[in-house]
Order: C-alpha cells, then sequence, then structure tokens
C-alpha cells in the first residue's frame, strides 16, 4: 500500500472519524482507524458499540494513489501524528508488512500496524426507507430537542430522541418525565410510516460533524440501526430497543392565561434570580403574577438568601394570581432553542405543565412540568 494525501484534507477527515473511536477500549481494534486504499479511492473507518463512521477521499488533487491496501493503525496516535506535521502533503507506504511509513517534508514516521482480523466488519448499507433534510433542517431537529432526553439509564428509551415520519412530515420528540420537546417539519415528498429512537448521543456527534450548508441528508432507517449520509460522510448509530411513551396527549390544547416575553430579557432576569444557586442542582425558581400584570421571579437559597427580579413583559392575558414553580435549568433550556426573539409561556394551572411557544419558531413546543413548592 502506498498513497500520497493532502495533509489538511486527511486530517479533516480523520477528525471526523476519531469521533467514532471507543473511550473504553476492551480490544486493541477498536482503538483503530482502518485505512482502506482502492484503485481511486481512500475509506477511514472507525467504530464503537454506538456509532460507526466512514470517510472517503477520491482519487485526484489532493489523493494519488500508487498501490491499493488496507492497515489498521492506532487511531489517536494517527490523529496526533498528522495533526502535528508541517507538510502540504503525507505520503503513506506499509514497510515489511507490520509497519507504516509516514513521510512528510522533513518528518519520518514509522507506526505499528494493530492486527485488523478483529475490527469489525462493518456495512454500510441504504435502507428502503429514506428521509431527505436540508443539513440546516437535522441540526435544527437535534438542537430544539434533544437536550429533553433522560440522563438516567433506568429510562433508556427515554435517553434518545423520538423520529416519527409519516407522509410529509417528520417529528422528533424527546422528554425526561420533566419536559418535553417537539418539533416538527415538513418534507418534500410523502414517505411511509415508520419510527424509531436515535440516542443522544449519536445525534450530537452528528451535529457536530454537519455544517450549517443547504447541503441534502440522506437518513436510511432500518429495525435496529440508522444510517446518515451527508457529503462523503456516512454516519451510522445503533438504534434504542423499546416503545416509546405516547406523548400525543400530554400538550395542553386549552389554557388559562399566557404571558408573552422578551426571550434574551427573560433568560437574563432567570440568570439573575438564581444568582445564589447552581442550575445544575436542582434550582427552583417561582414565576408570580397578579392582575395588576406585575411578574415577579423568585428563588431561594436557604443558606445564602432569596432574589426577588420583577420583569415586564410583553404582552399579558391574566384575569386571576397565581404562582408556579419550576427548574429554572430547564426554563432556560427551553428558551434557548427558540430562534423568536419573544416567547409566549401557556399556563393551564399553578401545578398543572405550561407550555412555550415563539412566533417565529413554527412547530416546535416546549412543555415543561412544575414542582409542588410550599
Amino acid at each position: 500500500m502506498k498513497f500520497t494525501v493532502n495533509r489538511d484534507e486527511l486530517l479533516f477527515s480523520i477528525n471526523h472519524v476519531s469521533k467514532a473511536l471507543s473511550a473504553k477500549v476492551q480490544m486493541p481494534a477498536m482503538s483503530g482507524i482502518l485505512m482502506e486504499v482502492e484503485k481511486d479511492i481512500l475509506y477511514l473507518t472507525a467504530t464503537n458499540s454506538d456509532i460507526s463512521i466512514k470517510v472517503s477521499i477520491l482519487q485526484g488533487e489532493n489523493l494519488q494513489i500508487e498501490e491499493p491496501g488496507s492497515v489498521l493503525l492506532p487511531g489517536k496516535y494517527l490523529l496526533d501524528a498528522v495533526r502535528k506535521i508541517d507538510s502540504k502533503d503525507i505520503t503513506f507506504a506499509i514497510f515489511e508488512e507490520t509497519i507504516l511509513k509516514i513521510y512528510a517534508y522533513k518528518s519520518n514516521i514509522s507506526m505499528n500496524i494493530l492486527d485488523k482480523t478483529n475490527f469489525p466488519m462493518l456495512t454500510f448499507d441504504e435502507s428502503n426507507i429514506v428521509v431527505n433534510l436540508k443539513s440546516e433542517q437535522l441540526k435544527r431537529i437535534i438542537r430544539k430537542t434533544s437536550f429533553a432526553t433522560s440522563l438516567s439509564e433506568s429510562k433508556s428509551v427515554l435517553m434518545g430522541v423520538h423520529l416519527t415520519v409519516e407522509n410529509t412530515e417528520i417529528q422528533s420528540v424527546a422528554t425526561d418525565g420533566f419536559r418535553l420537546a417537539r418539533k416538527k417539519i415538513v418534507l418534500d415528498k410523502n414517505n411511509p410510516k415508520t419510527s424509531v429512537i436515535i440516542p443522544r448521543k449519536s445525534l450530537e456527534e452528528i451535529n457536530r460533524i454537519v455544517e450549517d450548508f443547504e447541503c441534502t441528508v440522506e437518513i436510511h432507517l432500518f429495525l435496529t440501526k440508522a444510517l446518515i449520509k451527508y457529503k462523503n460522510i456516512l454516519f451510522q448509530t445503533r438504534l434504542i430497543e423499546g416503545v416509546y411513551p405516547n406523548t400525543q396527549n400530554l400538550i395542553p390544547e386549552n389554557y388559562l392565561t399566557h404571558i408573552k416575553f422578551n426571550k434574551t430579557e427573560l433568560i437574563n432576569a432567570i440568570e439573575r434570580t438564581t444568582v445564589f444557586t447552581n442550575l445544575e442542582e436542582n434550582t427552583v425558581v417561582k414565576i408570580v403574577t397578579d392582575p395588576n400584570k406585575v411578574i415577579k421571579l423568585n428563588s431561594v437559597n436557604n443558606e445564602i438568601g432569596n432574589v426577588v427580579e420583577e420583569i415586564t413583559p410583553i404582552d399579558v392575558d391574566l384575569a386571576i394570581s397565581f404562582q408556579i414553580a419550576c427548574s429554572a435549568k430547564y426554563l432556560i433550556e427551553a428558551l434557548r432553542a427558540f430562534d423568536s426573539t419573544e416567547v409566549t409561556i401557556h399556563f393551564t394551572g399553578e401545578l398543572k405543565p405550561f407550555v412555550l411557544t415563539g412566533e417565529k419558531d413554527d412547530n416546535l413546543v416546549q412543555l415543561i412540568v412544575p414542582i409542588r413548592v410550599v
């Protein structure tokens, strides 16, 4: 095996592939990047128990192939070596079957080859069920819903985002039992009805790979896995097995009252209110209203003190005064999911879930379950 590749193109590809390297290595092969050179293409592949990533580089300006072949290389050290090489092009060649030589300008590196017999036999097959999205649409789905998944392994099905495809609509739902995020997107063509649960970690990784360009992303759905095709990248993830809870009836259809806020002002007010607490420690913020249309936010730390913040809403429809308490972290994360500058909170009662919507965020709903406080 021998080839010469543009250093920047190779580094870009290895950076993507390395996201699938196993953090907990049980076999040396699982820490490796498989480098396969064919007649006119170079493939880089890595995998762990959850995701597999395969990137291709075509022969041309950035790649010149002299001899095909394949090797399995230590992924971390390959990435470090390429990152630190100061050269436009890098040449790779096998030396004595067990060593790979890397030549670049004044650099001459010898790297031991891993045994590839234990590297999993991977297939990146396409499915009959495929959904086409713009890259920006996929990133929007992930950003607006994945944060609401559960972090508890005791609720494994809630650790993923539930994607449902039917006709010309794809719906993304995430919940941890105390909040819910739902986003719908209209598709260009009809699709058969199907649903899958994709792990949050997998979606976070694909979100780091996909850029905000108007590129088409193909999502191929299977019973146990999903394949996402983006440019020259194949990203495959396992699916979470199990039955996702029915969330269709959780979002109220009727509300007692609503209050419209400037999103940024409300987030800043919540952050000031919780200055004595840690948002990661289930900090509670209380929203207090009265018929005079005065909105107050209150947070208490028994050891330090309490903070009361007053905020003027843009619009308010109040017939009675009431107060409702919720997680400050959940409220801030829900607000940040909106692109709208103005967000409306719809209330159904002091101890009933409330809903957030935004004028410029079509088909996006955030729901939060309140907390009972004395």
